[in-house]
């Protein structure tokens, strides 16, 4: 894959370069993470769109990190290393590469080069994706019920382990989807045998829903993994 818009890299090791300001890193950062989010800011978000916007940032973004380390707040200031942490963020299609760049953010919160905030959304998805639960919470989709937290670890105390990182309580969070989002909403599949548009929620892991065509009567069964995961929604990333 051809990696545009490349800055130009020192390539010898990446710690020692870990408190040089790049101020031409951070400009092709900002503007990755401005891809990133027009992509995802339409009024029905396009995945056809967002995955080749996905696939270029995170080729390049696997050229940075094995060149210069993680790029924290000292080498790209603030701003540039939230648009770095997005991009980790929406690196899923490559889980042992997010997985590196949780570890990455994990020793750079310590040395305060990155938010705490941050780190814990980018624990919770890689967690999930590991197929482990949640710490945080982070991580929501919609339900029958409404906006509720994917699979969690002990809940009755998810409240002390996000104010350790910074966050607010649990239910303030589901709150703010609410009003930022609306009333949590069904996804949809298509329907093989006559083309309708089925409604329906996603399943969690683990799970399996059946659905059936109002239409016409076709039935399946949902798991992971099946087009009305698409449903899952988040903030913050």
């Amino acid at each position: 894959m051809k990696v545009t818009g490349a800055v130009p890299l020192p390539r010898s090791g990446g710690r020692r370069h870990a408190r040089e300001m790049r101020p031409d890193l951070r400009a092709e950062l900002l503007r990755r993470a401005e891809r990133d989010q027009a992509a995802r800011g339409l009024p029905e978000p396009d995945w056809e769109t967002i995955a080749p916007v996905d696939a270029d940032n995170l080729a390049w973004l696997r050229e940075v990190v094995a060149q210069v380390g993680w790029p924290g707040r000292s080498m790209v200031g603030e701003d540039g290393a939230h648009a770095a942490w997005l991009l980790a963020q929406h690196a899923d299609r490559d889980p042992a590469f997010q997985r590196r760049c949780l570890d990455l953010i994990t020793e750079a919160a310590a040395g305060d080069e990155v938010s705490k905030t941050e780190l814990a959304y980018l624990t919770d998805r890689v967690l999930l994706a590991e197929g482990q639960a949640q710490e945080y919470g982070t991580q929501v989709m919609g339900r029958e019920e409404g906006w509720v937290p994917r699979r969690l670890r002990d809940p009755e105390t998810v409240d002390e382990r996000r104010a350790a990182m910074s966050l607010g309580p649990l239910g303030e969070y589901i709150a703010i989807m609410e009003e930022t989002f609306g009333p949590a909403r069904p996804g949809s599949i298509q329907c093989v045998k006559c083309g309708s548009s089925i409604e329906c929620w996603p399943p969690e892991e683990g799970e399996e829903r059946n659905v059936s065509c109002p239409a016409c009567g076709w039935t399946t069964t949902l798991a992971v993994g099946t087009p009305a995961g698409a449903a899952d929604a988040e903030a913050g990333g």
